[in-house]
């Protein structure tokens, strides 16, 4: 049971804002929207977009790119092995393909060259004629590997949206939101983000010219592209990334990208109007699951294609058989640390657990999964083919695991990340002293502040008698995409009498019951796979406090307003 957090409200309960409930216009501005940015928040055509020529080395870069395009130049795409990476990748190369054929990808693996630019790679794409190497999602932290490609003649260009080591620019044209002096407005694009902002760039100055070979209606189906990769690598869906990814849902359903359309047939939901949360929970899973098992260099080679409908088809099925056999080896790394914490020392405060033979693609999701359901850092750690330990880690909000490990950081090989995962190496012997010095720092932190162990939930406010309607839960979904920085908003109703109380379910996980407050409004409350939880809670009769997503459930052309339960209490 989580602690319930409800938010203070601060608004005119009388006043509305472009016909929607001030109440809901409170949501948004308590979730950073400037004042003069709710209307076009609201709007059912937003309209908010940045000049991408704010963002440092756009224009040369753009100019570039045209320049090695019509000279015939053979140009590289170089990506990433995740879902923003392939899409990334993907955006790039279509839209160098219109000005030429003379250009390739190169997606890295995991396994052979890591995260960002290596220089084994850098030599395969050398001696494939490449004359300029682009990144796309990747490349910030890499100076010394941009020397060496410099080195061996090759043009560079770095984009990218991570942050960067303090410092140690690449010496190219780069472009990046966030690197130093740039005025960009909004920092916080994915790496297709950036992708698009250089190619609106290339269409602007080859329209400029008088060329129209890339279209205002080509660029934006790329934005389908912009959406997965958006919403997949969880970056906050508000400002310019919460309009991307509106236009990108409507490209989507539009259903104009052959092989994406392939994967939702054999997904199951090519029949479904597809929105944030398919991306997020079905849609990712499976690209990501590419780069995490095997060569995400196929998921580019499925969202790239337009023709050869059975060979997409063959392609879509592959990243599907993936994803599966990723859910395999995840529940087996899953049950390897669960052993491993049932018979050895990992640690009370920050359970640092020793799995040999762990899968490094899915050892992070499962640090993810621990972290959640122990609501404690925790570490993964297996041995490495060249003898040292390598391990990643995951950690609850307010622990800080970067901040962590730079107070161990002489156990380290090497080590990086930011506050909430982090990966490493480090040689065996230092393994006992890693865990034992985490065990005290998360100690101390906890002693001083216990409740950062437990989970909270955020309650925008106690629904009202008048908010209790299909109109305002129609009003809800103005807010729509939601996502990261922008989650579905949850609502309370306390002390509230249960009826209507029954089970579903082959084994009765799931329990639809309904609640009647002072105000006498029943609503109909419906919560998934948590059943055994709350069995001594919900019943005929009893009092309890509810907490969920006010939802429209539409059945047999019938709507209903309903409850999506997050939490349920006993009512004081």
């Amino acid at each position: 049971m989580a602690k319930w957090i409800i938010k203070q409200n601060t608004y005119n309960m009388e006043q509305d804002f472009c016909g929607v409930p001030a109440s809901i216009v409170e949501i948004i501005r308590s979730r950073g929207v400037e004042e003069e940015k709710i209307e076009d928040c609201l709007s059912a055509t937003p309209q908010l977009t940045y000049d991408p020529f704010l963002l440092v080395d756009l224009k040369p870069a753009a100019e570039k790119l045209i320049s090695f395009a019509k000279s015939g130049k053979r140009i590289c795409v170089y990506g990433d092995y995740d879902a923003d990476g392939v899409t990334s990748t993907t955006l790039l190369y279509t839209v160098l393909k219109y000005l030429t054929p003379n250009v390739c990808y190169y997606v890295p693996s995991r396994f052979t060259d890591g995260y960002g630019l290596n220089n084994r790679a850098i030599d395969k794409i050398k001696e494939d004629g490449v004359e300029l190497l682009i990144t796309v999602d990747c490349g910030s932290t890499s100076p010394l590997e941009v020397e060496y490609a410099k080195s061996l003649g090759l043009e560079v260009i770095i984009t990218d949206h991570h942050r960067l080591r303090d410092g140690q620019d690449p010496d190219c044209l780069f472009v990046n939101p966030k690197r130093p002096g740039c005025e960009y407005p909004f920092k916080e694009l994915s790496g297709c983000g950036v992708a698009f902002k250089l190619a609106q760039g290339i269409q602007r100055l080859l329209e400029k010219e008088g060329d129209l070979t890339i279209s205002k209606s080509r660029l934006n189906n790329l934005l389908d592209l912009v959406a997965i990769s958006t919403v997949a690598d969880v970056v906050p869906l508000l400002d310019e990334n919460r309009n991307l990814v509106k236009y990108g849902l409507d490209r989507i359903n539009r259903r104009n990208r052959t092989g994406l359309n392939s994967l939702l047939e054999r997904l199951d939901i090519s029949d479904k109007q597809i929105n944030s949360s398919n991306i997020a929970f079905i849609l990712a899973p499976n690209l990501n699951a590419l780069g995490r098992m095997d060569s995400a260099a196929l998921g580019v080679e499925l969202l790239a294609s337009f023709d050869d409908k059975s060979k997409l088809d063959e392609l879509a099925d592959a990243t599907v058989k993936t994803n599966i056999t990723r859910k395999s080896v995840q529940e087996d790394t899953a049950r390897r640390c669960e052993e491993a914490m049932a018979v050895g020392d990992c640690g009370d405060y920050a359970p640092i657990i020793f799995v040999p033979g762990a899968h490094e693609g899915v050892a992070g999701i499962v640090a993810g999964n621990l972290k959640e359901r122990l609501r404690k850092p925790v570490c993964i750690v297996t041995p490495a083919d060249d003898g040292t330990l390598k391990g990643t880690g995951r950690s609850v909000t307010g622990i800080n695991l970067h901040e962590l490990f730079e107070n161990c950081g002489d156990v380290f090989i090497r080590f990086g990340g930011h506050a909430g995962a982090c990966g490493f190496s480090l040689k065996p012997e230092c393994l006992d002293e890693f865990r034992t010095r985490m065990q005290e720092l998360v100690k101390a932190q906890i002693e001083k502040d216990p409740s950062l162990l437990e989970e909270s939930l955020y309650i925008e406010k106690e629904l009202a008698e008048n908010e209790k309607t299909l109109e305002y839960a129609s009003n809800i979904q103005k807010l729509e995409p939601f996502g990261e920085s922008n989650p579905v908003p949850l609502f309370c109703i306390r002390n509230a009498h249960v009826s209507n109380a029954y089970n579903m379910g082959a084994d009765g996980q799931h329990i639809r019951f309904n609640v009647t407050a002072a105000d006498g409004i029943s609503i109909n409350c419906v919560l998934f796979s948590r059943a055994a939880e709350f069995e001594g809670i919900v019943y005929n009769g009893a009092r309890i406090d509810v907490a969920g997503e006010l939802d429209i459930n539409e059945y047999r052309g019938e709507r209903k307003l309903q409850i999506r339960v997050r939490d349920i209490r006993v009512s004081k």
